[in-house]
C-alpha cells in the first residue's frame, strides 16, 4: 500500500478569522522551530514557527490566542516579507505549551479581534494614525547627540580654515580674494580701469528691472508729467522773451 505524502511537509494548519462577524477564514501554517544551529532567543522544544500570518495581525492578538489555547507565551516576534503576509516565532514559557499547539485540531479557528479594545487589529484609519504618530516620535537623547556631533565637526572645520589663513603679529587675520593677479603683472592704466567700470555699470543696468512693479510704472508716469510741465513753462518764458525782443511791432 502506497501512502500519499503530505504536500505541506511537517507543517500543520489552523484558521484565523478577523472577528466574530467575519465569514471568511485565513489559513495559517505552523510547525516546531527546530534547526541545526538553534538560536538562543528561540529555544528548542518551546518555539513554534508560524507562516502566512496576515499583515493586520498584531503581536498582542497572536499572543492572546495561543495563550488561551496552549498556555503562557513568553514572546512573539514577526518577520515581514515582501509578499504582504509575514512569519512569526512564538516562544512558550514551557514545553507543554508547544505540545498543545502541535496537537491542535486541523479545523481550529482563532478569532483575531474580540470585544477587548486593546486586542483590535491595526487596520484602516487606526493604522494610518499609528503610522503617523510613530513618525513623529523621536529619541531626544540621540537627537541631541547627533546635533552636538554635527556642531563639533563644524567648529573643527572652521578652526582649520582660520589656521590656514594669514595672521599678523597682533593676531589679525588677513582676508583676501582667492583670485589674484600675478606678482609681476603691470599696473593697469586709468583708461582700462574706466572701461572696466563702464562695463560693470552697464551690466548692473541690464540686471535692474525697469517698470516691473505697479508703483514703478505710476512713479514713472508722474515724473514724465512733471518734466512735461517744466518744459511747457520754460517754453512759455522763452516765447515771452522772444516777443519782448522783437523790434517790429505792428499792433502798437
Amino acid at each position: 500500500m502506497v501512502t500519499e505524502k503530505n504536500p505541506l511537509g511537517n507543517f500543520k494548519t489552523l484558521y484565523l478569522k478577523f472577528d466574530n462577524e467575519c465569514k471568511e477564514k485565513h489559513q495559517l501554517f505552523f510547525k516546531e522551530h527546530s534547526v541545526r544551529n538553534q538560536e538562543a532567543q528561540y529555544p528548542k522544544g518551546r518555539t513554534l514557527f508560524l507562516l502566512n500570518v496576515p499583515h493586520y495581525a498584531t503581536v498582542d492578538a497572536i499572543k492572546k490566542n495561543f495563550t488561551k489555547q496552549c498556555g503562557p507565551v513568553k514572546g512573539v516576534k514577526f518577520n515581514s516579507s515582501s509578499g504582504g503576509s509575514k512569519s512569526a516565532y512564538i516562544v512558550f514559557s514551557n514545553e507543554t505549551g508547544l505540545d498543545k499547539a502541535l496537537s491542535l485540531p486541523k479545523d481550529k479557528t482563532f478569532i483575531l479581534n474580540d470585544d477587548d479594545e486593546n486586542n483590535t487589529a491595526n487596520v484602516g484609519l487606526k493604522k494610518w494614525i499609528n503610522e503617523y504618530n510613530n513618525q513623529m516620535k523621536t529619541d531626544e537623547k540621540s537627537l541631541k547627540l547627533s546635533i552636538e556631533e554635527y556642531m563639533m565637526n563644524y567648529d573643527q572645520q572652521n578652526d582649520k580654515s582660520v589656521d590656514k589663513s594669514d595672521k599678523d603679529d597682533d593676531g589679525w587675520t588677513t582676508v583676501s580674494s582667492k583670485k589674484k593677479r600675478g606678482q609681476f603683472a603691470t599696473q593697469r592704466k586709468k583708461s582700462t580701469i574706466d572701461k572696466i567700470i563702464k562695463t560693470e555699470n552697464r551690466k548692473d543696468k541690464k540686471k535692474k528691472l525697469v517698470n516691473f512693479y505697479t508703483f514703478q510704472i505710476r512713479e514713472a508716469k508722474k515724473q514724465e508729467i512733471t518734466e512735461m510741465r517744466k518744459k511747457y513753462e520754460l517754453d512759455k518764458l522763452k516765447i515771452e522773451k522772444m516777443k519782448a525782443q522783437r523790434t517790429f511791432k505792428p499792433f502798437t
